[in-house]
């Protein structure tokens, strides 16, 4: 099997030459993890499995991503992101990082961006939640608003009429394959190690390249391990479904196994749950991703079969306060037609 499936390496004259290219990211990655004082100290990845309640006898580990330095797995592809930029001669000291987000990876890249000594600037709708917003901004960022109604997509384009190289870098992490090898190296491989004998593993759907690097790196192991995309029904923020021009160029269909869709107001609900239930403090996406894991234990133990499920919960929950997931009942009946951008 190829590194990953979904990226054409035709501006490499050879797959030697390609696959030669990824191990220079990969120590690049690794350079820059020893050299910075934070990174060095407070290291991205190696995040917790945690269990939760069985279902039918079967099992239910979280991958608790909300211990990353930022507080999201964005920090995993951030910085491969960069050290393939670094190596493909694109980012200077001085190069302004660019990047189109509604949340996420723009606090992820504020934060390695500062640690690092790299000038940022971040597009992101103006309706996402203040928190996101003023953490970028804490970390020394710029922030430029785009309009609400064009979602993520249109601080995506907004941050590709920015790109404006040498003096700028877009990071581009849709269309970026170094977004899949991180989760490939990381992600995957803390799982496998963490949870030699997983049956299946369930996450939301973002830019795909967790479900992307992660279903790599399982079925290299086991090509029966079952690959869950967990889908919003509507919309959930974070969320994207995958098809159409709403398909990322990393993401790969073949890889997926399985589609689970949930419904927004049951993703919050069940935030909320994890946060009073558990002391677990994470985003809606992560409810989202915890219900699909719950339906998915139900499927195995009607058939019969037992195992592991292992969760994605990509971030944590302080930066959806002042949203609807975690606003007291009656000031959410109150600001109910508060939305966040559809992905």
């Amino acid at each position: 099997m190829p590194l990953f499936a979904a990226h054409d390496p035709s501006h490499f004259p050879h797959v030697d030459a390609f696959l030669a290219y990824w191990e220079r990211v990969r120590a690049r990655v690794a350079r820059l993890q020893g050299s910075t004082p934070l990174l060095a100290r407070v290291p991205v990845g190696q995040t917790p499995l945690m269990e939760l309640p069985s279902v039918g006898g079967v099992e239910l580990w979280a991958k608790l991503e909300n211990r990353n330095p930022s507080g999201s797995l964005k920090d995993r592809i951030v910085l491969y992101l960069l050290a393939d930029g670094i190596e493909r001669g694109l980012i200077e000291p001085s190069t302004v990082l660019i990047e189109g987000t509604s949340g996420n990876t723009g606090i992820a890249l504020a934060m390695l961006g500062a640690a690092l000594g790299y000038p940022v600037k971040i597009f992101m709708p103006d309706n996402v939640s203040a928190e996101r917003r003023a953490l970028m901004e804490a970390f020394g960022a710029g922030v430029a608003l785009t309009p609400g109604e064009l979602g993520t997509d249109g601080a995506i384009e907004a941050a590709r009429q920015a790109h404006d190289p040498p003096r700028s870098c877009w990071l581009a992490q849709h269309e970026n394959p170094a977004n899949v090898l991180a989760h490939y190296d990381t992600t995957g491989a803390e799982i496998l190690e963490q949870c030699p004998d997983v049956a299946a593993f369930v996450a939301p759907t973002g830019t795909t390249g967790t479900l992307m690097g992660v279903s790599l790196r399982l079925k290299e192991r086991d090509p029966e391990v079952e690959i869950v995309a967990v889908w919003p029904e509507e919309w959930i923020m974070g969320l994207r479904c995958p098809v159409g021009d709403k398909k990322p160029k990393i993401y790969d269909e073949r890889l997926i196994d399985r589609v689970i869709e949930i419904a927004d107001p049951d993703a919050k609900a069940a935030a909320r749950e994890l946060a009073r239930r558990f002391g677990l403090l994470v985003g809606p996406s992560s409810g989202a991703a915890w219900l699909a894991a719950q339906r998915l234990a139900r499927e195995y133990a009607a058939r019969g079969r037992g195992g592991r499920i292992v969760v994605c919960f990509p971030d944590e929950g302080a930066r959806y306060l002042s949203t609807d997931t975690f606003l007291h009942e009656s000031a959410r009946t109150q600001n109910d037609t508060r939305r966040e951008p559809r992905s």
